[in-house]
């Protein structure tokens, strides 16, 4: 399971949010969510789908993944959707959203594992993350590292994975 309680969060951040979908999902489960993304076009579309889906405690900031300018440790749930694989350097994404991960949160990631589909880098930078490069970023951040999940290959073959990394809560810290 990907989370010991299904919400409330406190704050869930959403990094090159797009159509806002994570939003939608997350929303209801969270006092407060902020949504970023470099796209205005994006952030248009996002803003219609979550007034869609009546979520009023939503924000959407036009804002770069790599220095979001938010607080550190502000929030409990960071989210990393479907991104990564566009950035010309994930790591330095990953250190940004690690960094605004709470004592306790979380920094989910989902993205697609190595493939060697090379039509794809029409759009794509990356053709893929392995366990070891994520688990590294995490690390490099901050954060425990869970097993990844790998949902069931596309029909092209392509298999999105879910990576999440943990940032030890204040009394865990202290102990330590």
């Amino acid at each position: 399971m990907l989370f010991r309680s299904p919400g409330p969060f406190e704050r869930v951040v959403d990094l090159g949010t797009g159509s806002g979908r994570m939003l939608t999902l997350l929303g209801r489960r969270s006092k407060m969510a902020i949504g970023l993304d470099l796209s205005q076009q994006m952030l248009n579309i996002a803003r219609a789908n979550v007034a869609q889906a009546g979520l009023e405690k939503v924000e959407l900031r036009h804002g770069d993944i790599f220095a979001t300018r938010l607080p550190p440790e502000s929030a409990d749930l960071v989210v990393v959707h479907q991104v990564l694989h566009y950035l010309s350097d994930p790591a330095a994404a990953v250190a940004e959203a690690a960094r605004l991960v709470a004592p306790g949160g979380k920094l989910l990631i989902v993205d697609f594992a190595p493939h060697s589909l090379e039509f794809l880098r029409a759009e794509h930078r990356r053709l893929g993350f392995s366990d070891e490069e994520i688990g590294n970023w995490l690390s490099d951040g901050g954060l425990k590292t869970s097993a990844s999940i790998a949902l069931k290959p596309d029909r092209e073959g392509l298999t999105v994975k879910i990576w999440t990394g943990e940032r030890a809560a204040s009394s865990e810290r202290s102990a330590a």
